[in-house]
């Protein structure tokens, strides 16, 4: 490797690392949104079955639509976590549960970073799967980013440029699933995705149903700049201007979604999916988390982008697992009842969620479809204190006796 490649690459791994580290840091209590209106070596990927035909396409509307219809009660939710190119995983287990034709049409489906991306084809059915594996399996960093010349990278406000990202959003989102989003929309379905707006520090949920519905020349660019914002990692990825929904054409910058929560559901949907009358079935809340619960364990070497990367990845998977722990007693205290999915715990990969390496994609994807084909094997509660994590209480090394010097004056 030659120097400037070094030097880039530790550029973005330590801006990746501060950028972790931010999202283990910024949210000090639970999310509580405002209310408001509803080639490498090849590896063995079970083939798809053959694809589903497409139903009637909806032709993308420019006009004002019609109010959509009040939404039913949600009977089933999923919520997406982020986790950069761990987001094969997710994608690998929605893939492999569509194959037990046991995968529900889900009424409400949220998604933040990796799992915003995710979140259009997991709401739009099974027959988005060949999308959802193509994303997760073929696409290279090259693809997602493009690390600027080190000599300017003090002077930007990232370490590489998300068009590359731009381009692949822009061409996996076509106007045919925007038309389709804003009908599953009228039917009373819902698509959230997460953002945090750099002004306010906090998290935004995005109607992307809502969006969509509203028609319009540029719905589809403005519905690609969000995802692309709900996953622009801050210094990795720059900043990216939404215009606020206030009428005044006021801008605002906003980064990954993860920064300020790992995974969401709006408590609106909670509350809205509670029974109407004692024994009603309840509502089904499924996470899918893109990663593992807790970090790898392993000597680290005593290097500034080692240290960070290690720190993050521990602040990250913390992070999570206080999300999922208020993700659940919300949903414990509005009667519906709690599922969660994660990577196998002994599942060999490092914490380098920005290689977007094909071969360690393909393995997630693979290992995801597994997983979605056994069941899948969904935990009922969150994820404790890792082993020995809680009860390693130290009290320093015997005090031993100091050695007289050799010398007296010393």
């Amino acid at each position: 490797m030659s120097r400037r490649s070094a030097i880039t690459a530790a550029l973005l791994g330590l801006a990746a690392c501060l950028g972790t580290a931010t999202a283990g840091c910024a949210q000090t209590r639970p999310f509580l949104p405002k209310r408001h209106a509803p080639p490498a070596p090849p590896v063995e990927v079970p083939e798809d079955p053959p694809a589903a035909k497409p139903g009637p396409v909806v032709q993308a509307a420019h006009t004002q639509p019609a109010e959509p219809l009040p939404a039913p009660r949600p009977r089933t939710i999923l919520a997406l976590s982020g986790g950069g190119s761990y987001g094969a995983f997710s994608a690998g287990v929605l893939t492999g549960w569509s194959r037990t034709d046991k995968r529900p049409e889900f009424d409400v489906v949220t998604g933040v970073s990796t799992g915003a991306l995710i979140a259009p084809l997991a709401f739009l059915g099974p027959k988005y799967d060949a999308e959802l594996k193509r994303t997760y399996t073929e696409v290279r960093q090259k693809d997602v980013l493009t690390v600027r010349s080190w000599a300017t990278v003090p002077f930007r406000d990232s370490v590489a440029s998300s068009a590359p990202l731009h381009r692949m959003v822009e061409s996996a989102l076509t106007e045919e699933m925007v038309a389709a989003i804003a009908a599953e929309h009228r039917k009373g379905r819902r698509l959230y995705v997460g953002t945090t707006q750099l002004d306010t520090k906090k998290t935004v949920v995005w109607d992307i149903g809502a969006v969509a519905a509203k028609g319009g020349k540029d719905v589809r660019r403005r519905i690609c700049d969000i995802l692309v914002a709900s996953c622009s990692i801050p210094g990795v990825f720059p900043p990216v201007p939404l215009e606020a929904d206030d009428g005044r054409g006021r801008t605002e910058l906003h980064v990954d979604g993860g920064v300020t929560t790992t995974v969401f559901v709006p408590t609106q949907v909670l509350e809205a999916a509670k029974p109407a009358k004692p024994g009603d079935a309840p509502a089904e809340l499924y996470v899918i988390v893109a990663g593992k619960y807790y970090p790898e364990s392993g000597p680290v070497r005593p290097r500034l982008v080692k240290v960070l990367r290690a720190s993050g990845g521990a602040l990250l998977r913390a992070q999570v697992r206080k999300d999922l722990a208020n993700l659940y007693l919300l949903a414990k205290l509005a009667g519906v009842k709690y599922h969660s999915l994660a990577l196998r715990q002994d599942f060999a990969i490092e914490e380098t969620s920005l290689d977007f390496d094909q071969a360690t994609m393909s393995k997630l994807f693979a290992e995801g479809v597994k997983a979605g084909l056994d069941g899948p094997a969904w935990d009922a509660a969150p994820p404790e204190h890792a082993p020995g994590e809680a009860d390693d209480i130290r009290t320093g090394p015997p005090v031993r006796p100091r050695a007289k010097p050799d010398h007296p004056d010393r």
